[in-house]
């Protein structure tokens, strides 16, 4: 069973055209999505080899790109904020993506050209979940731990009409953590908490 997080990223740059000293200001908020990147993969002196990061990356003259990471297959990941900004702009620098698909530019981390579309034609037959304010409590779903399962999760912009009309034609069920608005981090914890628990 493999898991999956997709954190859209309407404003976070495709490029490493932002400053170490200031991601959020300079990013598009790139730092959320990394910040989704830690909760995901990071565990206490470990890593979680069975999941899997896109940020699919809107912002900038470069855009869209997705950078994922490949908990199975990363090395040298470090959970703080900076290390991580580090890491993207190295990778976002990288112009290996120019063809088609996904190119690994550091071992376990890739980047491609494309949006959504590209991350939905890569998810095989796995079951697709949208974290939404208001929808079913994610704790009451009955086959939330069968198979592979995607949980795609946006920015502070949320969702644009175009995404949410594409995740629903591919069949993106919604789902929530709970009553209160979370950061997008916390959310994939308490996501990834309810599958650990299960």
């Amino acid at each position: 069973m493999a898991r999956r997080f997709v954190v859209i990223g309407r404003e976070a740059i495709a490029s490493d055209d932002f400053l170490l000293d200031d991601v959020p200001g300079t990013s598009g908020r790139l730092d959320i999505g990394l910040r989704c990147v830690r909760a995901a993969l990071l565990v206490s002196h470990g890593l979680r080899r069975d999941v899997t990061v896109d940020l699919v990356l809107g912002g900038g003259p470069r855009a869209p790109r997705v950078l994922r990471i490949r908990g199975a297959a990363v090395k040298f990941l470090r959970p703080d904020e900076r290390a991580l900004s580090v890491l993207a702009r190295k990778v976002l620098a990288s112009v290996a993506d120019e063809g088609p698909g996904f190119v690994e530019v550091k071992p376990g981390i890739d980047v491609a050209r494309g949006g959504l579309d590209r991350v939905l034609s890569d998810v095989g037959a796995a079951s697709l979940y949208v974290l939404e304010e208001g929808a079913l409590d994610v704790r009451v779903v009955a086959d939330l731990a069968t198979g592979d399962q995607v949980f795609f999760i946006g920015d502070p912009a949320g969702f644009d009409d175009a995404s949410r009309a594409r995740l629903k034609e591919a069949g993106a069920r919604p789902v929530s953590v709970g009553p209160v608005s979370l950061h997008a981090e916390d959310v994939v914890t308490i996501v990834s908490n309810e599958l650990d628990r299960r």
